[in-house]
């Protein structure tokens, strides 16, 4: 088969539009644990477009009206989002805790599901719904 991704990338990659690259690159490193991956791209001090890591996850950030898009985030738009970002974390309970020292909007607080996830739910700064979730369910054998 040939090689259609690089290496290093996952398959699904969201691409979230936010007012601030910079604030929105600071606010998921500091609540929610994001790493930053590669170098920014900006143009004349202004951060357009950035990615950031979390486990295996990755995710694009790009300035809202950048390179003609007219994709606003659910905060500017007043429109709530039609998709939910759901990541697991070692921690949820760990996890909820920074998220919530960090400012983040808790929507549902830790929980635990029918389905063997403990989860909570939290809007970032552009009005993102970001669920993570640990799996507490016994592993069959």
């Amino acid at each position: 088969m040939t090689q259609y991704k690089p290496d290093d990338m996952p398959t699904l990659m969201p691409y979230l539009m936010v007012k601030s690259v910079s604030q929105a690159l600071d606010f998921y490193q500091t609540a929610f644990g994001f790493e930053r991956a590669g170098e920014p791209l900006v143009e004349e001090g202004v951060v357009l477009h950035a990615e950031m890591t979390f486990g295996d996850a990755r995710i694009m950030l790009g300035i809202e009206g950048s390179w003609g898009s007219e994709a606003m985030s659910p905060a500017s738009s007043g429109h709530d989002q039609g998709i939910g970002l759901y990541l697991y974390c070692p921690d949820v309970d760990a996890h909820f805790e920074q998220a919530q020292e960090a400012g983040a909007a808790i929507m549902q607080p830790p929980n635990n599901m029918f389905w063997g996830d403990r989860i909570y739910t939290a809007l970032d700064l552009d009005g993102y719904r970001w669920s993570f979730a640990t799996w507490t369910a016994e592993q069959e054998t």
